[in-house]
């Protein structure tokens, strides 16, 4: 039997029993502190940063980046992937390595328009008659008001109105293709059926608590993927889900994620878990794969075989916990990277219902692009998301309290001028503020058309190569230089060019030139908090001079919400999964010549005619 250690992390006073040898980072994981781990423990992101207070432990460098310089490792500073515990310990997790109040796209409120109210779960009244000829035979039932199939009813549910002595309502569900009572009420504690619309992020899940009467959204709340401590990317998660135990705990994480998100809501209602009799969610192929507990490891096969059909199963099944016969339904895929969230965004921006060219972009931790109209729609995926979100970048963390999401930088001096969110001193950069960020220092001379650090007086030679200090090491709440060095840089060039190649893709498959899109509908934060502008001026996405920009907030959020309201979206969103063509760009023959286009500041001639500045 292996003996036990203690391991106390602070400021957090939290204690853990953990085997000898255990890894530090899975130690954190047990102990339920998130922590940033981008990479999933390979000790390639050197995000998973912890100050070793006191104890015994073993180290094993993973890789020869040094992501902790030698003043850092002095001071106790180690990477807790590659940390194994030898005795009792105690450990600091810094201010840049916590995940905390994190800014969270929600964006339903009040009562949302989805066409018609329709949802697949009602309640009924129930008819319960004796036969006064046949004593022994038992009560008739019936459901008044309904005209559909007759249900099914289990045992239990039957017995429950055979014995009643008061009035009952049945709640039905046709969430799995036949009519279902799930439970039979007391007329005085019925009230109007409630569910969960929910959209599973791989990082990030919002929820809202839905009256299915009305439509009225009642409460919202969102919470962290409890899965970022097993790695931010999608393919990192594949990866630990085919390693031995790794598929329970990341679906197990998942459940973990949604109960605390819908216990939020609940006692913000006044209601208790239980009495939600549906839920809808809205997320990537991976995390549907991962909710529902399927292996996902066929996704790394360019020529998968994706369902576009619906996953559906009892929620009780998943380990989600609300009434116990309630039914989960996982809007459709599409492919292997786009999956039901890139269903929810058309569905609910209203593209497969105009005649216009239309853009649609999502920029979450993985990015999709859909282009089309009322008679065709196609699809990419790109890995360009994490770096808009300050994933892979030095200084980089996502947009939370301590964050910078905007800089201004002086043409003339160079010199950045910042705003963090929630105020004070910051502790990285995330997303906005680093688009932001690059542009100036391409306006100021700082960068070259290829993304170089140049010779300009702010930019030294650092720790890793040059870099360019955003904010000062005593003006920072980290006590260490914010920077944007040159690997920064030629990672985030590479995410632009993705981006941007993607987008050219499918110009170029369907001959489409940027004068005929009339419509580009942004997503989630990327739409609510970038600046557009910038956005254009880099090169992250050509201009389009005859588009209306139209921010569409939490559209994953809002294609959970109509698939919960109503069996006619759900009906939609099946057909949208089933025409919408995916390209992928991993075997694209035309990728390689967009992406290299893409690779300088702005790009494309023909996608960028003239400077947004001209």
């Amino acid at each position: 039997m292996k003996e036990e250690c203690r391991v106390i992390f602070h400021p957090l006073n939290t204690v853990v029993s953990v085997s000898r040898g255990t890894n530090l980072l899975a130690a954190l994981r047990n102990a339920h502190v998130q922590i940033e781990s981008i990479c999933g423990g390979k000790g390639e992101c050197g995000k998973c940063r912890v100050i070793i207070e006191s104890g015994d432990f073993r180290e094993k460098r993973l890789t020869q980046k040094n992501h902790v310089t030698a003043a850092e490792r002095e001071r106790g500073y180690r990477l807790a992937c590659e940390i194994f515990v030898s005795g009792d310990m105690e450990v600091t997790i810094p201010v840049e390595s916590r995940i905390e109040r994190p800014q969270i796209l929600c964006g339903l409120s009040g009562e949302c328009d989805c066409g018609g109210m329709d949802p697949a779960v009602r309640i009924y009244p129930l008819e319960i008659r004796s036969n006064p000829t046949l004593p022994h035979a038992g009560r008739s039932i019936r459901l008044r008001e309904y005209t559909g199939k007759r249900p099914a009813i289990s045992d239990a549910e039957y017995r429950k109105m055979q014995e009643s002595d008061t009035g009952l309502v049945a709640v039905l569900t046709e969430t799995n293709g036949y009519p279902e009572v799930i439970d039979a009420i007391p007329n005085e504690k019925a009230g109007p059926p409630l569910g969960i619309a929910l959209d599973l992020g791989t990082t990030t899940i919002a929820c809202a608590l839905v009256d299915l009467d009305s439509g009225l959204v009642i409460a919202e709340s969102t919470t962290m993927n409890k899965q970022i401590t097993y790695g931010e990317e999608v393919i990192t998660r594949i990866a630990f889900a085919m390693k031995g135990d790794g598929l329970r705990l990341l679906q197990q994480a998942a459940a973990e994620s949604i109960n605390l998100a819908i216990s939020r809501v609940a006692e913000a209602a006044g209601v208790d878990p239980p009495e939600l009799v549906e839920i809808a969610v809205s997320s990537n192929t991976v995390m549907n794969h991962l909710l529902m507990g399927t292996d996902p490891g066929y996704l790394e096969l360019a020529d998968a075989d994706v369902s576009r059909k619906p996953f559906i199963r009892k929620a009780a099944s998943l380990g989600i916990s609300i009434h116990p016969e309630a039914y989960c339904f996982c809007l459709p895929n599409v492919s292997r990277f786009v999956g039901g969230d890139a269903v929810s965004g058309v569905l609910s921006s209203g593209l497969h219902c105009s005649p216009d060219i239309s853009l649609f972009i999502d920029l979450g931790t993985n990015g999709e692009i859909v282009i089309g109209n009322k008679d065709w729609i196609a699809s990419i995926s790109c890995a360009s998301g994490p770096a808009f979100e300050g994933a892979g970048i030095s200084s980089g963390m996502r947009a939370m309290h301590g964050a910078i999401e905007k800089v201004a930088i002086e043409p003339e001096t160079g010199e950045a001028h910042c705003m963090v969110i929630g105020g004070g001193k910051p502790r990285g950069i995330c997303g906005s503020g680093l688009i932001d960020c690059v542009t100036g220092m391409f306006q100021a001379g700082i960068l070259d058309f290829k993304g170089i650090l140049t010779s300009h007086p702010l930019v030294r030679e650092g720790h890793n190569g040059p870099e360019y200090v955003v904010v000062r090491a005593e003006d920072s709440a980290t006590g260490r230089d914010i920077v944007i060095t040159q690997a920064d840089m030629d990672y985030f060039m590479d995410s632009k060019a993705a981006l941007c190649g993607g987008i050219g893709v499918l110009l170029k498959k369907y001959r489409m030139k940027v004068t005929d899109i009339r419509h580009i509908f942004l997503a989630g934060a990327f739409g609510a908090f970038v600046d557009i502008h910038n956005t254009v001026e880099f090169g992250i996405i050509p201009h389009f001079p005859n588009a209306e920009v139209h921010p569409v907030g939490n559209t994953s959020l809002k294609g959970a919400y109509a698939a919960l309201v109503s069996k006619t979206k759900r009906r939609e969103a099946e057909k949208i999964a089933g025409i919408m063509v995916y390209i992928d760009l991993l075997v694209d023959v035309d990728f390689i010549e967009e992406y290299t286009a893409a690779l300088f500041i702005p790009g494309k001639e023909e996608y960028f005619p003239l400077k947004l500045s001209e």
